[in-house]
């Protein structure tokens, strides 16, 4: 969602709020810089840590980072926002790939990677529901603009010296004001059809809607860890220890006894049921198989 949002409605939040000589994209360049540099340092600094001790912090900053423009609605709260959402995102999604590459099957570790990327078909939903967002929160301002979207920000006197129409870098525009005391709108804020709205209302529904993503993680977290098996309150997901609770913020469960061998993350088991042998060797005993992070 924050991606989304960084793209379809941060453009036009700050462009219709501050006008067209804000520099957007660089704004948004650094969380771009921010996943070139940092992914190694981090990767350095955590790389004795169990995966979801780290993935779960990640998701919490990077759900709750769009807080910083809603408290400050500003291009200063856009920048913090994108420092504490590219924080966050270097944590959990380096690790989110090592995770997914432990569950595969030596050979099938792209199709393991499709599938995790399967989460994109979403994509048109979330476009639509970020259209909604901009439509009800952050409204445009055709009235103020030319024909090309310029803001009619410069006051003409060409034709006639008592009239005063604004006009656009381009061309006129039909706006005209009453007395050359008032000033043609830069921004949407300035613009005398415009309906103000809460600037601060459109982020704080992002991250209640992004908290959803922690929250489903720590819900299935034991199932996710692998260290329980079906019989142990349904893989784990209804025990009701201590560290089950701290979960949320990645703590380590107390089953959760990660292992490292030759400097490799071994994860869990997988459990195969016992089956009586067809040569009639009798019963197969359940075997522990260790899946191991290459």
């Amino acid at each position: 969602m924050n991606w989304t949002a960084s793209e379809m409605i941060l453009p036009p939040f700050l462009e219709r709020r501050f006008g067209e000589d804000i520099p957007i994209y660089t704004i948004q360049s650094i969380n771009l810089f921010g996943c070139l540099i940092l992914p190694p340092i981090v990767g350095a600094l955590t790389s004795g840590r169990e995966d979801f001790s780290i993935v779960m912090p990640g998701l919490w900053i990077m759900a709750l980072s769009p807080i910083f423009v809603a408290i400050l609605p500003t291009a200063a709260g856009a920048c913090v926002w994108q420092v504490v959402m590219t924080f966050g995102e270097v944590l959990w999604s380096p690790r989110q790939t090592s995770w997914t590459a432990s569950l595969a099957p030596t050979g099938s570790e792209g199709l393991f990677f499709a599938i995790s990327s399967a989460r994109s078909v979403m994509g048109p939903l979330t476009d639509f529901l970020m259209g909604a967002i901009n439509e009800k929160y952050n409204t445009n301002c055709p009235d103020c603009r030319d024909q090309y979207g310029h803001f009619c920000g410069n006051l003409s006197t060409e034709n006639d010296e008592n009239t005063f129409q604004c006009a656009s870098v381009q061309e006129s525009c039909d706006l005209f004001l009453d007395n050359k005391q008032q000033s043609c709108p830069l921004t949407c804020t300035e613009c005398p059809s415009w309906e103000p709205t809460d600037p601060s209302a459109c982020w704080y529904l992002l991250m209640l809607v992004s908290i959803a993503t922690p929250i489903s993680v720590w819900l299935f977290l034991p199932f996710l860890r692998g260290k329980y098996n079906r019989d142990e309150n349904c893989y784990g997901l209804f025990s009701l220890t201590k560290n089950r609770f701290f979960g949320v913020c990645g703590a380590v469960d107390e089953k959760d006894d990660h292992r490292r061998v030759d400097g490799r993350q071994i994860y869990g088991h997988v459990e195969s049921e016992g089956s009586d042998s067809e040569a009639g060797k009798g019963d197969i005993q359940t075997l522990d198989e260790d899946v191991e992070l290459t």
